[in-house]
């Protein structure tokens, strides 16, 4: 663990450097380019990964394995392919974070429906840890959102789900 925590702090310090040295560039952004949505989400994506990524440091935890986690959580006895694809990472991917999930007991392995497969769950370890670490990023996304007032930023999290999900 003190190694994971040690290699999450070194990332988090890099990502966060890389981030704001990004985001506060001081290279012009003509209109063309400041005006392409994708370009600006791709910008406020660097910023929000590198604060969560700085916010799990302490629990060493990066921010895939957190969302695995609460994946697990919230779909208890689900499989690690159905968590793979839910992450849109590769079998191999996804093994070796349960794989890390299960060393620090947060997750456990247990017989599933099918017996090729086994059904993840959420230990009580795990459970305990969530809602310290759902304090931290909320803290965290706060500040970011402070320029956002509740209904603009409502409005906001409307349009983005709407965006992540496919057309019918």
């Amino acid at each position: 663990m003190g190694y994971a925590l040690r290699f999450s702090t070194q990332y988090v310090c890099w990502a966060y450097k890389k981030c704001n040295w990004m985001w506060r560039s001081p290279m012009k952004e003509g209109r063309d380019l400041a005006g392409l949505t994708g370009y600006l989400l791709q910008r406020t994506n660097l910023l929000f990964f590198s604060k969560a990524a700085k916010s799990l440091a302490p629990f060493g935890i990066s921010p895939a394995r957190f969302s695995a986690l609460m994946l697990v959580r919230d779909n208890p006895g689900c499989t690690q392919t159905a968590l793979g694809e839910a992450l849109d990472v590769n079998r191999s991917s996804a093994m070796k974070i349960i794989n890390n999930l299960e060393e620090r007991g947060l997750v456990s392995r247990q017989p599933g429906k099918d017996a090729r497969a086994n059904a993840l769950h959420l230990t009580e370890k795990g459970e305990k840890l969530i809602p310290q670490i759902m304090r931290e990023l909320k803290e965290g996304e706060d500040r970011l959102f402070e320029s956002l007032d509740a209904e603009d930023r409502a409005t906001l999290n409307r349009l983005l789900d709407r965006l992540r999900r496919p057309r019918s």
